[in-house]
């Protein structure tokens, strides 16, 4: 523990200690003499040297301490307490195989804790809520100095990701253990509902979005609940994806879309909404505008492949979840072999955990700045009252 000064150049206001001293030596001068009629037929003397002599002394170094404190104020005093050791950690991701990470990973005297919110201690129950994996792992490299060893225990496939792999400034070690993550997110938001209403003309499409919605179950992306029928059939609740084919959005239509509800239709005299689909020339395939609450989809051409080419491209079936959802998610899964931190020297470390933050003295030296004038007061009347 040491004393520190952020602004030195404050304890200039020390020279102000003279005042003081100035002000009891000229009342020691004005002191004035009175003469006695008999005093004159006295013979003088030589009179005796005149002594330096402060009058009231205890109310003068009151004065200079105050001084002195307010002095030190403006110098800004810290208290630098010395670093705590940084101890190297390592952090296991609950689902991993805990007997697996223990024999994979070698680090001596290294702390064992959790990956998850607060970084609980390896010998607390397994947290089961899911958790943002990929920003606890930059907040724990964050927290270590850069000569800190960082060891990170996964399963096999990861949950809790933001769709970008992490940049960190320690090298790590990246264990892969069997286990598997939970991930709730992705459980609740894994089926969508589409309504299909057609014109017997488009029937052909049917089957080319029947193949895309089983392309998109069979990979985990999503799970299609279709509703297919003739366009004389109702229209469903908005919370359900619209797809309109063979003739332009009725009225009917754009007032359930202005309500909230998705439509995508592949008819339309004008099209004027932003692009969001392109094929390999850059040639635009489906437009989006807004109605209301809602979003309406236009697609250039029919959905057919002698009008639509890209209807038989093996990424249609992703373009067609895109369009139903909007904006895609980022994903949140991946295998753990191929997420392995890479490693940056220019991202920076902020180890709160073993590094004590400088403490300001400021509140105390107020406080003792108050007292001090309150002292101050009372000697000074208690003086002038005698006097």
């Amino acid at each position: 523990m040491s004393l520190a000064l952020l602004a030195p150049f404050g304890l200039a206001a020390l020279a102000a200690l003279a005042i003081p001293i100035a002000i009891h030596l000229v009342r020691r001068i004005e002191l004035q003499t009175t003469e006695f009629a008999a005093l004159r037929w006295i013979a003088e003397r030589i009179r005796p040297r005149r002594r330096l002599r402060f009058e009231r002394p205890w109310l003068l170094l009151l004065r200079l301490a105050l001084l002195a404190l307010v002095a030190l104020l403006l110098a800004k005093p810290i208290i630098d307490e010395p670093a705590i050791a940084a101890h190297s950690r390592v952090l296991v991701a609950p689902g991993a195989d805990l007997s697996a990470a223990r024999a994979a990973v070698s680090i001596a005297g290294a702390e064992w804790r959790w990956l998850a919110p607060g970084f609980p201690s390896i010998e607390s129950p397994v947290p089961s809520a899911s958790a943002p994996i990929a920003s606890l792992m930059r907040e724990a490299d964050a927290d270590l100095p850069r000569d800190a060893k960082l060891a990170i225990v996964v399963p096999g496939q990861l949950a809790g990701l933001d769709g970008e792999r992490p940049l960190l400034a320690h090298e790590i070690e990246w264990h892969v253990v069997p286990g598997r993550m939970s991930d709730e997110a992705g459980a609740t938001s894994a089926k969508l509902a589409l309504a299909v209403r057609y014109v017997p003309a488009s029937a052909p499409a049917l089957k080319y979005l029947g193949a895309a919605a089983a392309a998109l179950e069979a990979d985990g992306s999503a799970h299609f609940a279709l509703d297919v029928a003739t366009q004389d059939a109702a229209l469903p609740d908005a919370n359900t994806a619209l797809l309109w084919l063979g003739s332009e959005p009725s009225p009917a239509v754009r007032t359930w879309i202005e309500s909230g509800g998705t439509a995508i239709a592949d008819h339309a005299s004008r099209a004027t909404g932003a692009p969001v689909w392109r094929d390999a020339e850059g040639h635009v395939l489906a437009r989006v505008e807004p109605l209301g609450r809602g979003r309406l989809v236009t697609l250039e051409s029919a959905l057919l492949p002698q009008t639509m080419p890209a209807l038989l491209d093996a990424e249609f079936p992703r373009y067609l979840l895109a369009l139903v959802q909007g904006e895609p998610p980022a994903p949140t899964r991946a295998p753990a072999s191929a997420l392995t931190p890479a490693h940056e020297h220019s991202v920076s470390t902020t180890p709160t955990a073993s590094r004590a933050m400088p403490k300001p003295l400021d509140m105390w030296l107020i406080f003792a700045i108050a007292t001090l004038i309150l002292v101050e007061r009372i000697v000074a009347t208690r003086s002038e009252a005698r006097a």
